[in-house]
C-alpha cells in the first residue's frame, strides 16, 4: 500500500493525484486529515479554523469524490474541537455530496465525534445531521 504523509495542503497537493493514501498532520489551525481509498474513508480530526479552509480541504475531498465514485460504501469521521464558518461551508459541500450518494443506494456512514464536554460541537453535528438527513453516529469519548 502507498502511504503520503504530508505536513500541508499544498505539499500534499503534489501527490494526492497519484496517491490512494494521504496523510496530513495537524498544525493548530488545521486538523488532522486521513484519506485512504482501500478503506473507502475519509477522517478529518482536530481544529479547523484557518481562515481559508476550502484551500486546505479541496484536493483532498476532490480526490475522495473522484476515486470513490462507483463505490457501494463511504466512511466519514468527523471529530472537531472547533470549526470556522469557513469549514462550516467545506462541510455544507460534503454533506450535499454524501446525501446525493446516500439517496442513489451508496451506504454513507458518517461519525460526528466531539469532547463531552463541548455541547456546541456536538450540537452542530446534530444540526448538520438533520440539515442533510444523514444519519450520524456520535462519538463523545474522544480525547483531543
Amino acid at each position: 500500500m502507498i502511504t503520503h504523509y504530508a505536513t500541508n495542503a499544498a505539499l500534499a497537493h503534489q501527490f494526492i493525484s497519484k496517491r490512494s493514501e494521504l496523510t496530513i498532520e495537524p498544525t493548530v489551525n488545521t486538523p488532522f486529515l486521513r484519506y485512504s481509498s482501500a478503506h473507502q474513508l475519509l477522517m478529518i480530526k482536530g481544529s479547523s479554523v484557518k481562515p481559508d479552509m476550502h484551500e486546505f480541504y479541496s484536493n483532498a475531498l476532490e480526490t475522495f469524490k473522484t476515486e470513490l465514485r462507483d463505490s457501494d460504501r463511504l466512511k466519514v469521521y468527523l471529530c472537531f474541537k472547533d470549526l470556522n464558518t469557513s469549514t462550516a461551508k467545506v462541510l455544507f459541500d460534503l454533506f450535499k455530496y454524501l446525501r446525493t450518494r446516500a439517496l442513489r443506494g451508496t451506504d454513507v456512514q458518517v461519525v460526528w465525534g466531539a469532547e463531552v464536554t463541548n455541547q456546541e460541537m456536538i450540537e452542530t453535528g446534530r444540526d448538520f445531521s438533520e440539515i442533510y438527513e444523514l444519519k450520524f453516529r456520535f462519538l463523545t469519548d474522544l480525547d483531543f
